[in-house]
């Protein structure tokens, strides 16, 4: 399972810079894809629930705007957990 999202995400958390949001919100759309229609995601909604409990966001597009698919366990990750160190990212990106 990919999570190099979730690091991203966590890296933000204890020293976020001016540009955190926008980079927050850009790694989960490139790791979600392209948004699914409500209409869509509700006749897919058994596939897009494993796709999230594996890992993987889902962004769906509402009338109001998008709405983001995440497994409860990455939630809790991401706010529990300690933000990575500089060491840390490095050597998860190589």
């Amino acid at each position: 399972m990919n999570s190099t999202w979730k690091l991203v995400v966590r890296s933000f958390k204890s020293h976020p810079p001016p540009q955190a949001r926008a980079r927050i919100e850009q790694t989960i759309l490139e790791e979600g894809g392209v948004p699914l229609k409500l209409r869509e995601a509700r006749r897919r909604l058994f596939i897009l629930t494993t796709r999230a409990t594996g890992g993987k966001p889902v962004i769906i597009e509402g009338e109001d705007g998008l709405a983001c698919l995440i497994a409860l366990d990455d939630l809790v990750e991401i706010v529990m957990d300690p933000p990575p160190t500089l060491a840390e990212v490095m050597r998860r990106t190589r």
